[in-house]
């Protein structure tokens, strides 16, 4: 039988799986009953066919019992979807045998691409060759660009979004798409299973039963909130339960929504179903309408505080006040006041108010804001206050005030500070300012500020310093320089000296010449001058003063000139240094028909009229190095053109040059920081800058934020590192920059980081020792500290804020920073900074944490001296930094296990061992020692031998008597006194004789100190040598060596001073 097969069971075996879980029951059918009646119309059909009509007959089945009344048993189930499947089929067998085949026509490309996009992938190949097409893999990418545009024919705009709905409602879903075409189809699912639309619907008699789950539960109270009665300054307590959990909920006090603070605690329970509002510490001004809100719920109640009732009273000398003439007391509830209609003296005095055991204080007098007469002020704007230059300007402005107001004064808006020359006074009626030699630069614009608590005042006043005139500007510019006649100009003195310039007086005199002639007078509103008094050839000189009632000023000296053209050009200085100085020239325009053979290049210092020639052959080019100069000497140079004629007319001099190295501008100041702040001043400092040539003086500028335009501090150059910049607005923020000035020119300017508010500065710490902590214990750093407001505290470590391992600990004027447990990585500069609206400053502590010191490293032995070895090794790092850490040296024969040491204090990192046996292998040891203990040892890896004696040679010595040498000791090199820095070693030394050898002992003063552990002295071959490490101010002091045997015995002493100042520690 064909159902025998393994494709058909199967395939039986599937629609057996899915008549069960369609049925929801177990069908016990096999499939020859099953198949029984349909067996001779399927027998020739395809078994996946076959398949499919039972799935369709069963889904119609169930669809059909699905909407009936009365659900039916398995049996007419199975019997229904038999009847259905024979139905089918039969209907299929009678139509009879397939018609013959017609033949295929042909088609083109385009429709063969048609038909494989509804052809299985597997099967294209069979199709393509069925319609005669051969290009199968042409064809099959066609077909994939093909599908592609199809794909984009389609795109989708919004996708589906998930969406929520109540039992009973609608629930809409949406998709925006973008078509090219408007007949494409699209089909709705939910989850796997087709969503179709109905249109027809019909009923039958059956029935079919479910449960119903109500997930929308409505919302409800299930405890509103109830009125509330506390008393003043206790806690109300209002609380809600609801049926449900809420999200979202408000609390309100009278319409204003209440937020979790201190005074306000919103409480929700674990369930988030009760919910409970603290009020804490009521006032009367909580009192009113409390609600919560919630899932669209309200529920309001009334909050009622009940006042205490207190005593109060106001006293004034201890006499109790009530209601009288000119004074009311005011009660509005918590707020208590005494109230003053007209206040005059006989208030005046200490008020004290007392309640509930308890009183305050306070005292009212009469104050006046600073007054400065109009009068004053309108003379003072009228006339100006002026003085002659050396002279004292005494500046007076009366005013009124009670209490006495701060006085500040201002020029030219830039705050005046006491100093050498200026001396502020106040007294309780008038400020006064004194300005002792006053120089032209003291004039400008003079304002006084009275500042009070009750007001402020100001006055305007104009100082002018008269002086002489400044001489007149510029190099003075030649118009005319012919034979007969010269011309100059030049500009009109930028400072007047407070008084009009009357008129300028020229004069004049013969290069090489030291007296001045004038040759004229010309009134101020000009400023050429031309005179006829002059000689063909020679070179003058001019010099104009410009002149005021007060005198004439300084001249203005031009270079020289000549009457009528030179031979040659006026030399040019092209370079300059301390040993020589280079000039150039230009030929002469004329060679008076004869050409130019040669130079003479003549010299002389300014203000002689001896001209040296610089070489006894005149110079054949137009450029000259002339050296053999003084360093700082001031010269002057010429040429002279030299023709078959002879020599010509010396050429004008050049510019004066004073022999020395060019000057360099200087570089840019380092370190400018902020110094101290006020509230109308800021300090600044700074260092000189560490390029270019030293500086003459700096240049501070400024500008307020807000602004781009920097303005000066001061007039001339600051010649200090460090000025104070007053008359500042308070709490306004300013930017500085400053560069330093040289003859040179001026540097690169450097400007502050950030911006400096016009506010005090937070307080320093005070000093505090850095603390040394041994391992496993505690290190605590404990600053004091002060500032307005209180500033706020960071620790930090080797610059990087601190966190991890420590507590911090502040307090209101102190902050303490604790470490439990410290280890060596705990060693290094701690900073405390503390910060304020006003400012910042830092103090740094430098801590260091020991422990057993860590072993050398890389010990090396070699043999310096014969029968001695000697060791070298690398420094432990700990030894580095402790001042009382040493080395150990150890040595083993190695014949024995026994460590002997051979020096007990090293403070080197090499040491010579002696005293070795010959013909013995030795190893060495190095440790590290410290006041905690000893380092790991480090031991040398091979061992040293020392090789035998050669065995010297043997010879009879004639007999001669010996002579007896004995003697008492004596000193033949004494002790020296030292001087030595605290921290420093010291070594005493002294030479002696004596036979028998003397004992040596040792005193500081008079105490034995030969067995003491801290010093060290060796005594070998006569020479005693006595070495104090680590010197400290206990070690000052006198020292003695007593040397003695049988036959005498002799002292020597000497002082040891120790100078330098003690370290700065910290204890725990």
């Amino acid at each position: 039988m064909w159902w025998t097969c393994g494709d058909a069971k199967k395939y039986w075996t599937k629609i057996h799986m899915w008549l069960e879980k369609m049925t929801k029951n177990h069908i016990d059918l096999k499939p020859e009953i099953f198949l029984l009646g349909i067996l001779p119309e399927i027998y020739s059909k395809d078994l996946k066919y076959l398949i499919v009509n039972v799935l369709t007959a069963a889904r119609i089945v169930f669809a059909k019992n699905w909407t009936s009344e009365k659900i039916p048993s398995q049996e007419e189930n199975i019997k229904k979807i038999l009847e259905c499947l024979i139905n089918r089929f039969c209907l299929s067998a009678c139509r009879g045998l397939p018609a013959p085949k017609k033949e295929k026509k042909v088609i083109d490309e385009k429709e063969m691409l048609e038909i494989l996009s509804h052809v299985p992938k597997k099967d294209f190949e069979r199709v393509c060759m069925e319609y005669g097409f051969t290009d199968f893999r042409g064809l099959l990418k066609k077909l994939k660009q093909m599908k592609k545009k199809e794909v984009e024919a389609i795109k989708i705009l919004k996708p589906l979004e998930d969406v929520s709905a109540k039992a009973d409602s609608t629930a809409i879903f949406d998709c925006i798409l973008e078509l090219r075409d408007a007949n494409v189809k699209m089909t709705w699912l939910k989850v796997t299973v087709f969503l179709f639309i109905v249109t027809e619907m019909k009923v039958e008699a059956i029935h079919s039963e479910c449960y119903l789950l109500l997930t929308d539960e409505p919302l409800q109270f299930l405890s509103d909130l109830k009125p509330m009665k506390v008393n003043e300054r206790q806690t109300a307590v209002l609380e809600v339960r609801l049926s449900k959990k809420v999200s979202n909920f408000v609390w309100k006090l009278n319409g204003k929504e209440l937020k979790r603070d201190e005074k306000y605690e919103i409480i929700t329970s674990e369930d988030g179903l009760t919910h409970t509002l603290k009020i804490k510490d009521a006032r009367l001004s909580d009192m009113g309408k409390v609600s919560f809100e919630g899932g669209g719920l309200l529920t309001e109640t009334e909050l009622f505080i009940q006042s205490k009732r207190y005593v109060y009273f106001f006293k004034k000398k201890n006499l109790q006040i009530t209601d009288m003439r000119g004074i009311q007391i005011v009660k509005q509830g918590a707020v208590h006041k005494l109230i003053i209609d007209k206040m005059g003296e006989e208030y005046e005095g200490k008020y004290t108010f007392r309640a509930k055991g308890a009183e305050s204080e306070a005292t009212v007098s009469i104050a006046d804001p600073p007054f400065i007469d109009p009068s004053f002020l309108e003379a003072s704007a009228a006339h100006p206050i002026t003085v002659k230059a050396g002279q004292t300007a005494l500046i007076k402005v009366p005013f009124k005030a009670k209490p006495l107001p701060k006085v500040t004064w201002f020029k030219d808006g830039i705050e005046v500070t006491e100093e050498e020359r200026v001396i502020l006074e106040r007294s309780h009626d008038q400020a006064m300012l004194t300005i002792t030699k006053c120089v032209r630069e003291d004039t400008g614009s003079i304002m006084l500020r009275l500042k009070s608590d009750c007001g402020s005042a100001t006055a305007q006043l104009f100082l002018n310093v008269i002086d002489k005139p400044k001489p007149p500007q510029g190099k003075v510019e030649f118009l005319e320089t012919s034979g007969k006649c010269i011309k100059m100009k030049w500009k009109a003195p930028k400072d007047n000296g407070g008084k009009q310039v009357t008129h300028f007086i020229i004069e004049r005199r013969i290069v090489g010449k030291k007296s001045w002639i004038k040759i004229g007078e010309i009134e101020s509103k000009h400023t050429t001058f031309a005179t006829d008094k002059v000689e063909e050839g020679k070179a003058y000189q001019f010099r104009i003063l410009a002149v005021n009632s007060e005198g004439a000023s300084e001249p203005l000296e031009t270079e020289e000139v000549f009457a009528g053209n030179p031979i040659a050009s006026q030399p040019q200085v092209t370079d300059v240094s301390k040993e020589a100085i280079t000039i150039t020239w230009n030929p002469p325009a004329n060679d008076g028909g004869s050409p130019v053979t040669g130079y003479i290049v003549e010299r002389r210092k300014k203000g002689s009229n001896l001209w040296v020639p610089i070489s006894k052959e005149p110079i054949q080019d137009t450029k000259c190095t002339v050296d053999g100069l003084l360093e700082g000497a001031e010269y002057e140079f010429h040429v002279i053109a030299v023709n078959r004629a002879g020599p010509g007319v010396p050429s004008s001099a050049s510019s004066s040059v004073v022999a020395k190295d060019p000057i360099k501008p200087p570089g840019q100041v380092k370190g400018l920081h902020v110094a101290d702040s006020s509230q109308s001043s800021i300090s600044l400092a700074w260092q000189e800058p560490e390029e270019g040539d030293p500086p003459s003086g700096y240049i501070l500028e400024m500008r307020p934020e807000g602004t781009k335009e920097w303005s000066k501090c001061t007039k001339i150059p600051i010649s200090g590192k460090s000025y104070t910049v007053g008359g500042l607005q308070e709490r306004q923020k300013y930017f500085f920059r400053i560069r330093a000035v040289n003859e040179a020119g001026v540097g690169e300017p450097i400007e502050l980081k950030e911006g400096v508010l016009a506010m005090p500065p937070p307080g320093k710490t005070y000093p505090i020792q850095p603390s040394y902590n041994h391992a496993l214990t505690a290190g605590m750093l404990t600053p004091l500290q002060k500032g307005s407001p209180p500033p706020n505290v960071v620790w930090q470590k080797d610059g990087v804020p601190t966190k991890g391992r420590e507590s911090i600990t502040k307090g209101k004027h102190h902050s303490q920073f604790l470490i439990h447990s410290t280890k060596r990585i705990d060693s290094g500069l701690y900073r405390i900074v503390l910060s304020n609206d006003y400012g910042e400053t830092h103090y740094d502590i430098h801590v260091r944490v020991t422990d057993f010191p860590r072993p050398p490293t890389n010990l090396n032995l070699y043999e310096e001296v014969p029968n001695t070895v000697t060791l070298k090794w690398d420094h432990s790092p700990d030894v580095k930094e402790d001042d009382n850490a040493h080395y150990v040296i150890l040595k083993r024969d190695t014949s024995t296990a026994t460590w002997f040491t051979a020096e007990e204090r090293v403070y080197n990192n090499k040491y010579t061992v002696t005293g070795l046996l010959p013909g013995r292998k030795y190893f060495f040891r190095v440790i590290a020692r410290n006041d905690i203990g000893d380092s790991d040892p480090l031991d040398s890896k091979d061992s040293w031998h020392i090789d035998k004696d050669i065995d010297l040679f043997h010879a009879k010595m004639k007999e001669y008597p010996e002579r007896d040498w004995s003697h008492a000791p004596h000193f033949i090199m004494r002790l020296k006194n030292h001087l030595v820095c605290r921290g420093h070693d010291c070594t005493m030394s002294c030479a002696f004789l004596g036979n028998p050898r003397p004992t040596v002992t040792l005193y500081k003063g008079e105490v034995n100190i030969t067995a003491h552990s801290k010093f060290w002295y060796n005594s070998t071959s006569g020479v005693c040598t006595l070495m104090i490490p680590t010197c400290t101010a206990k070690d000052s002091g006198e020292y003695s060596i007593l040397i003695e045997n049988a036959l005498g015995e002799e002292k020597c002493s000497c002082t040891l001073t120790v100078y330098g100042k003690e370290p700065v520690c910290c204890s725990n």
